[in-house]
């Protein structure tokens, strides 16, 4: 008697388990930096490129109010995260802290390994320092560079700033 009740039991949870819905693993493109100059150049509205990598204590720190801020937004704007993780991490490692962390905006990797290369090509004035976040808006001409983490309240200021007057 027990041992049917545990096989039932049992039973049930796997069936259980096996309907739950599968969450779907993101699909992480590699580009290069003349690709992602073109983004940035061709972007028509409201832009946050955010250079990141998962090591980095910073740049996980401030993914989620980042997120948090542009979902609030009356604006929309997107938030590309540029993954400088090491080239071993590309894809299943980095897919892997994705899911994980449960990052919701689109993340691409950079697929590139010289900065001195790089770094002037995105922004001359980057020290090369992560995080590092460029805040661009080409409709209104506006650009900022930080080279370092931001806190949310200068987050905030910063989407008032991208986004004023295309509200």
């Amino acid at each position: 008697m027990k041992i049917s009740f545990l096989l039932v039991a049992l039973s049930l949870a796997i069936v259980s388990l096996a309907q739950q819905p599968k969450i779907a693993r993101p699909i992480i493109k590699r580009i290069s930096v003349k690709e992602l100059r073109t983004i940035m150049d061709t972007t028509s509205g409201p832009l946050i490129v955010n250079f990141w990598a998962s090591w980095c204590g910073p740049c996980i720190r401030e993914i989620p109010w980042f997120e948090s801020g542009i979902q609030h937004s009356t604006v929309p704007i997107k938030l590309l995260l540029v993954s400088l993780d090491f080239k071993e991490a590309y894809p299943k490692q980095l897919t892997d802290f994705i899911v994980k962390k449960q990052f919701k905006s689109e993340v691409v990797f950079l697929n590139e390994t010289n900065a001195d290369y790089f770094i002037p090509i995105i922004d001359a004035k980057w020290t090369g320092a992560i995080p590092a976040s460029i805040f661009l808006n080409n409709s209104k001409k506006y650009y900022q560079l930080f080279n370092h983490q931001l806190t949310d309240q200068r987050f905030d200021v910063e989407i008032k700033k991208l986004t004023a007057n295309n509200q």
